[in-house]
């Protein structure tokens, strides 16, 4: 029997090591976690903010004008809503007479539109120039469908591509980030 004042060890039931949390991988997934979560947090927050919008290319530095720009939007946005749903028609060629008058009304809001908008040789004034000739881009295609749904009840609405999409997405996102969402593309097809 060994000499128990010599053998400094106490035996007793196993006890499992304790996991230090100071070991180099807890380290960095501690790190990564609250990296994540740090980013997130920002992403919200940023957007909750609207943040992301100003920082748009499409974001315009004078807004003075989209106050109006809007109310002259909805004022021709309620008259094309008036209007019989184009897709309830029970004819394509009285479908198309619908398009065509919401279509007219669409140009005219337009031709109102450039009389508000900015001119010069600024970034605002390109921005806003590129945005209304994109507007008469789609004005052109749903005269294009209106014209071949007179030819054919069964013709298919295609709008011009920009960017790998529909061109009424930059209409869209223009009119949202300058805050005239009245001014977005009608979806009265």
């Amino acid at each position: 029997m060994p000499d128990s004042s010599t053998d400094s060890t106490i035996v007793g039931p196993d006890v499992p090591p304790t996991r230090s949390w100071r070991r180099p991988s807890t380290i960095a997934a501690i790190v990564l976690f609250a990296a994540l979560a740090a980013f997130w947090v920002w992403i919200f927050v940023y957007q909750l903010q609207n943040k992301g919008e100003e920082d748009m290319l499409d974001r315009l530095d004078d807004l003075s004008w989209t106050a109006e720009a809007d109310d002259t939007c909805r004022a021709y946005t309620e008259r094309i809503a008036a209007l019989p749903p184009a897709f309830e028609s029970a004819t394509a060629s009285e479908r198309a007479d619908v398009i065509d008058v919401a279509t007219d009304e669409v140009e005219r809001m337009l031709a109102d539109l450039r009389e508000l908008t900015p001119v010069g040789d600024t970034n605002d004034a390109r921005i806003t120039a590129a945005w209304l000739d994109d507007y008469h881009q789609f004005l052109q295609d749903r005269r294009t469908f209106a014209d071949a749904l007179r030819v054919d009840p069964r013709a298919r609405f295609l709008v011009t591509e920009k960017y790998g999409s529909h061109i009424t997405k930059p209409i869209d996102r223009f009119a949202r980030v300058n805050e005239m969402e009245a001014c977005m593309s009608p979806g009265d097809v």
